[in-house]
């Protein structure tokens, strides 16, 4: 970081929080402040954002040890203020008691200065988009990028990982906090790995659920989706069989795929496929697939999802509330536009269409379920301004005195080699908390399993570094 942007993080921490009531249902209980940050750091004297924050106090104040923030959203384009309410709900009552919990959405989103650009709701899943053909997804993936350099071209070069990293401080400063501790999952693994490698002096305990690879920045985080969704997939799939009496999907894993990989031909090919009366496109009816294989919590709801889907029956009433809850909000415009700038922020994508194009081709052979869709063409390669800075080295220089990695063994979006990469790039101050025998993306406290919520309160209230690495069972396996 350059002298001028740290000083414009050190000249931006002496502002003062007003905390308020909220203005959202969601966040209710919480407290709500805003607070402003440069737009671009190289030049704090010009124009600036707005972040939004939320808190919820330290239910002990006589017992405070500080400030718990959680990071910027568990998966990229997801806002964190939300979380923070999610936590606030869900979080051990010891952490609860000791820690102020703070939250907030990162720049250009949510209730953080959000920049919305006409999106249609088919480019809102520009990420997983099921091409037709490559010629055609090159035509897609470039009409998102354009609608979103159109207008926000001068805004957007300035979201990157390191900025929200010193948005972290100038949070940090503003709260008069010396040092903060954080908690964040997927994405915002990766946020604080890049904040404790910038500001490490000021990082107090450090957990860090459902690890991104150092190495996926970001052309590898779709790369290495596909084989991972194809065991996620067959995993479920083995589960499947042995409901075969209750679901009709096949008396084996390859029979039960059978019958999904014929949902997909039928949605290929523009065939209508429904559930419950509601559509599945091309797009949708993978998608929603993968939603549900974030956690084995989910088997069930899944199994009478593609029920419905292949025999034409109902869902359950615990399925249709469980969609409602999951998928009754539609995305907010503004996390998908950030999404795209941050990945096109922090790394320069290839602009040749040919490596793409192989890509794809091989990824839809090898890995049918999202092989295409992942691998192909993306709107990053059509960004039209190249990164500010270069891609953050994480590792030697990172002045954290400890960071606790958690990870369930068979995560589907951020899998388990991603957490071991992490690990051995932070060796020097890193322990490695693995959940053996589970599918499930941020692990504490949503999965409830004990041995890990052990191990991770303990280090939040106490700061019990584990001395090894550690592998915790899980006492009720879904497969």
């Amino acid at each position: 970081m350059t002298d001028l942007r740290a000083e414009a993080v050190r000249d931006f921490q002496a502002q003062s929080l007003t905390w308020t009531d909220p203005d959202e249902e969601a966040l209710a209980g919480l407290e709500c402040a805003e607070l402003t940050v440069p737009l671009d750091y190289a030049d704090p004297a010009g124009p600036t954002l707005t972040l939004g924050l939320v808190r919820a106090r330290a239910a002990a104040p006589e017992r405070r040890r500080g400030v718990l923030l959680a990071g910027p959203g568990d998966d990229l384009g997801n806002r964190g203020t939300l979380l923070g309410a999610q936590l606030a709900r869900t979080l051990p009552k010891e952490v609860l008691a000791q820690y102020d919990l703070v939250a907030f959405d990162h720049r250009f989103m949510g209730r953080s200065s959000p920049v919305v650009c006409g999106l249609e709701p088919e480019e809102r899943f520009w990420v997983f988009h099921q091409p037709r053909d490559f010629a055609h997804e090159v035509r897609f993936q470039a009409e998102v990028a354009a609608k979103v350099a159109e207008h926000a071209v001068d805004l957007l070069p300035h979201a990157s990982t390191r900025n929200i990293a010193r948005d972290i401080e100038v949070i940090r400063g503003a709260l008069g906090e010396e040092r903060l501790s954080y908690l964040g999952y997927s994405y915002g693994t990766y946020v604080g790995a890049v904040w404790t490698q910038l500001f490490g002096e000021h990082a107090d305990r450090v957990v860090l659920d459902s690890v991104c690879s150092p190495d996926w920045v970001w052309r590898g985080l779709f790369t290495d989706f596909p084989p991972n969704g194809e065991r996620a997939l067959t995993r479920w799939a083995r589960w499947a069989a042995r409901r075969d009496a209750e679901l009709g999907l096949g008396r084996t894993a390859e029979e039960v795929r059978a019958s999904y990989d014929r949902l997909l031909a039928r949605a290929d090919a523009d065939e209508a496929v429904t559930v419950a009366g509601f559509p599945l496109d091309r797009t949708l009816v993978r998608l929603v697939v993968v939603g549900m294989l974030n956690s084995d919590l989910n088997y069930a709801y899944l199994g009478d999802i593609l029920r419905s889907a292949v025999h034409g029956a109902p869902l359950e009433p615990a399925t249709l509330s469980f969609l409602a809850g999951m998928f009754g909000q539609p995305k907010e415009e503004s996390g998908t536009v950030a999404q795209l700038a941050i990945l096109a922020g922090d790394w320069a994508w290839p602009r040749r269409l040919g490596p793409y194009e192989r890509d794809m081709e091989r990824a839809a052979r090898e890995h049918p379920f999202t092989g295409a869709a992942l691998s192909g063409i993306k709107a990053t390669a059509f960004w039209p301004v190249p990164p500010s800075e270069p891609v953050t080295p994480l590792g030697a220089g990172n002045r954290a005195e400890s960071v606790l990695l958690v990870q369930a063994a068979q995560d589907m979006s951020t899998p388990h080699a991603a957490a071991v990469r992490m690990r051995e790039v932070l060796r020097h101050n890193a322990r490695l908390v693995t959940v053996a025998d589970t599918a499930h993306h941020r692990v504490f406290p949503f999965y409830g399993n004990p041995g890990t919520d052990e191990v991770v309160t303990a280090y939040l209230i106490d700061g019990t570094v584990p001395t090894a690495d550690v592998v915790c069972p899980n006492p009720r396996p879904q497969v």
